[in-house]
């Protein structure tokens, strides 16, 4: 069966999200910052997180679909917070991966309220000058509607050079075609990184938290994930040598996160 797409409908956006499984407790997932959106992908994300189907109800969001010019990692927080509420969902599992990890991090320290417990894989708590640089080439690219070089450059940096020559070629075909909207999107979606700190609040997260990460990452250097973790006392699960994308690379990402939830 296939997962039908559902929307979200308030006074100032519409949010499109999805959501599988039958358990009593409730999951959401914030993914990362994509050309295409995670909607398309919605029948293989539910497979994929199939093993949560059992405990959870797990709700996968989007970003909103009428993106402003000017739309920030906060805006991104507060719009979802708000998707929540109105979906009456509460003690929620929160679990964000890259942006949707600078989204989720958010998210605990404005409405802890919501929060049972934070998972965040391959994430960082402040973007620097430093560790923007591979975002900002994502924007380059997708500015001069050059797709074929943002795809190639965009597989490049989430993945480890094992997966890329085993998958990489496949991934290229399911990224091809993105509309002009969708690279627009884009656009707004990876300039909302910018000024992202919320570094000198981490210790107002009280809530349990994982911090995942892989030291082999191309779009984050592993240090921002490390001092991450270290700052809001989480536990941490750390790769070698998987890439941004550990959690697509290996099934261990997965389970690590099952096993903290419970």
């Amino acid at each position: 069966m296939s997962i039908k797409i559902e929307k979200i409908v308030t006074d100032t956006f519409e949010m499109k999200y999805f959501k599988f499984g039958e358990g009593e407790r409730t999951a959401v997932i914030l993914p990362g910052l994509s050309v295409k959106s995670v909607m398309n992908s919605a029948d293989s994300v539910a497979s994929t997180y199939r093993k949560m189907r059992e405990d959870y109800t797990v709700y996968v969001f989007d970003r909103r679909s009428d993106c402003p010019a000017s739309y920030s990692i906060r805006d991104m927080a507060d719009d979802t917070a708000r998707a929540i509420d109105s979906l009456g969902l509460k003690n929620i599992y929160l679990y964000g991966v890259s942006q949707g990890g600078m989204i989720a991090q958010y998210i605990a320290l404005n409405r802890p309220d919501l929060i049972q417990k934070l998972a965040l894989c391959s994430t960082i708590a402040r973007i620097t000058e430093d560790n923007s640089r591979v975002i900002k080439e994502w924007i380059k690219y997708a500015e001069l509607r050059d797709e074929e070089s943002l795809n190639r450059r965009v597989i490049e940096a989430l993945f480890s050079e094992k997966f890329s020559e085993k998958y990489g070629e496949y991934i290229m075909q399911l990224m091809r075609g993105a509309s002009e909207d969708e690279l627009e999107r884009f656009v707004i979606l990876a300039k909302g990184c910018e000024g992202f700190d919320v570094y000198d609040r981490l210790d107002e997260i009280k809530c349990p938290a994982l911090v995942i990460g892989s030291k082999a990452d191309k779009v984050f250097d592993f240090k921002y994930i490390a001092e991450l973790a270290e700052k809001v006392e989480a536990r941490m699960k750390v790769f070698e040598e998987y890439g941004h994308a550990v959690y697509d690379e290996t099934p261990d990402c997965l389970n690590e996160i099952i096993e903290f939830f419970k």
